[in-house]
């Protein structure tokens, strides 16, 4: 499960909450070099610390004892009652068009908000550099990269490699893995990514409209404008205009739900980890990944 910041076993959760509460300091015998595995992480306990910290795990991700005891207070102060009453309430909020941001974040734990915290901060650099560097060859010849080392990384593969390292459990796929996943998600995130900036300025430049050579410029910016558009058009086949069309009721239809940043991060990760994609290795590991995922969003 999603533990303290890091995709962990139950183990190493207990482990690690025991090592941080009691301010334990341990000593390795081989000079902090052991390989961790079933039988290591028994033994060397300075080692099997460096390794939960090296995945991610985050001290400051602990319930002080005090958080503890409200905890248990009110999970043991609720009768059946007031949860019946609770569900009701939530589905009657879950009606609406709008939910505010600060009743969203209220429901997550302080665990949860750090991890999505820095996985809209990624994003947010991801989307934020220059948009000439979101050019349309580079989704093309995302298929192309054979043979891609972590010493070799394509430019277009390392800025969404920045982001995926933000998402948990992300770092601990196996390389090929990591790439297969990043190359094959690329339409997708482009898709997201010129969502997000059409709908906060449809002048913007965006990755999406290059497959149609149209200019930003020209981009409608209502219903109506996107009818007339449709019918000023000069496409020469009616299968181009069909996924014109299907382009812009996207694009249309993302604006008018008012998807919020963190939102838009945790839809591109989604969109990284689908396990369904050829060559995975860890396929059950990725939709384990992507169930965290779903249920923040």
């Amino acid at each position: 499960g999603y533990h303290y910041n890091a995709l962990t076993c139950e183990g190493c959760k207990g482990f690690f909450r025991r090592s941080v509460t009691k301010k334990a300091v341990y000593h390795c015998k081989s000079g902090g070099c052991c390989e961790m595995d079933m039988y290591m992480r028994r033994k060397c306990q300075d080692c099997r610390l460096r390794k939960c910290r090296a995945v991610g795990m985050l001290a400051e991700c602990l319930l002080t004892e005090v958080q503890c005891q409200s905890k248990r207070l009110r999970k043991g102060g609720k009768s059946r009652g007031q949860e019946e009453e609770e569900n009701t309430d939530s589905r009657r909020v879950s009606s609406t068009s709008r939910i505010p941001a600060q009743v969203l974040s209220a429901g997550l734990t302080r665990e949860q908000k750090h991890m999505v915290d820095r996985m809209v901060e990624a994003h947010h650099q991801f989307r934020g550099q220059d948009p000439s560097c979101l050019m349309l060859f580079e989704w093309q010849n995302a298929q192309e990269d054979g043979g891609v080392s972590p010493g070799n990384v394509p430019p277009h593969l390392q800025r969404l490699l920045l982001f995926a390292r933000t998402v948990p459990g992300f770092d601990l796929l196996d390389f090929s893995d990591q790439i297969a996943l990043l190359s094959v998600s690329l339409l997708e995130v482009m898709f997201l990514l010129s969502a997000q900036q059409f709908s906060q300025n449809p002048a913007s430049p965006s990755p999406v409209l290059q497959i149609f050579n149209t200019s930003t410029h020209s981009w409608p910016r209502d219903v109506e404008s996107k009818e007339n558009f449709q019918s000023r058009m000069q496409i020469s086949s009616g299968s181009r205009e069909d996924l014109l069309g299907s382009v812009l009721n996207f694009l249309h239809s993302t604006a008018v739900l008012r998807v919020t940043e963190a939102e838009y991060a945790l839809l591109t990760a989604t969109a990284l980890l689908c396990s369904d994609r050829a060559s995975l290795q860890a396929a059950s590991c990725v939709e384990k990944m992507q169930e965290l995922i779903l249920d923040l969003l």
